[in-house]
């Protein structure tokens, strides 16, 4: 596992690609846990369980728990590696993203690796609770 941890965080241009392929393994190592319908019944339409909303709310969300305690201090830069992660497991996962602009989707990009690097997958669960919340 540290070997392609590693080459995410090092493979200069091709780091989404690299990590689609390592989440694609992960995937296939859980697949034997539960079948693959019942994932995807479970997730959705795609594979993150939150309301469609439009971007500025999603990002106000995202913003609000990534900088939660920071009063004062500055804010975390995220690393190139929470950058590409929180793109392609969450950005992109969102059943709204379809509708949002290449912008939208880079300024959520940044605020969820903000998140991911304060809060590791906490903070993920905990974004996708409040986005769950506003149904």
């Amino acid at each position: 596992m540290a070997t392609t941890t590693t080459a995410v965080t090092v493979a200069g241009r091709d780091d989404e690609e690299t990590a689609r392929r390592l989440i694609a393994c992960w995937l296939a190592e859980d697949a034997g846990r539960e079948s693959a319908p019942e994932r995807a019944a479970e997730a959705g339409p795609t594979g993150w369980n939150v309301p469609p909303a439009p971007a500025r709310e999603v990002v106000a969300v995202a913003r609000r728990l990534a900088v939660q305690g920071l009063a004062g201090r500055a804010w975390p830069v995220p690393a190139a590696a929470h950058l590409v992660l929180a793109r392609v497991l969450v950005v992109d996962e969102h059943p709204s993203v379809n509708a949002w602009t290449e912008r939208e989707r880079v300024e959520l990009g940044g605020w969820v690796a903000v998140l991911m690097q304060r809060c590791g997958e906490e903070g993920v669960q905990r974004l996708t609770a409040a986005l769950a919340a506003r149904r």
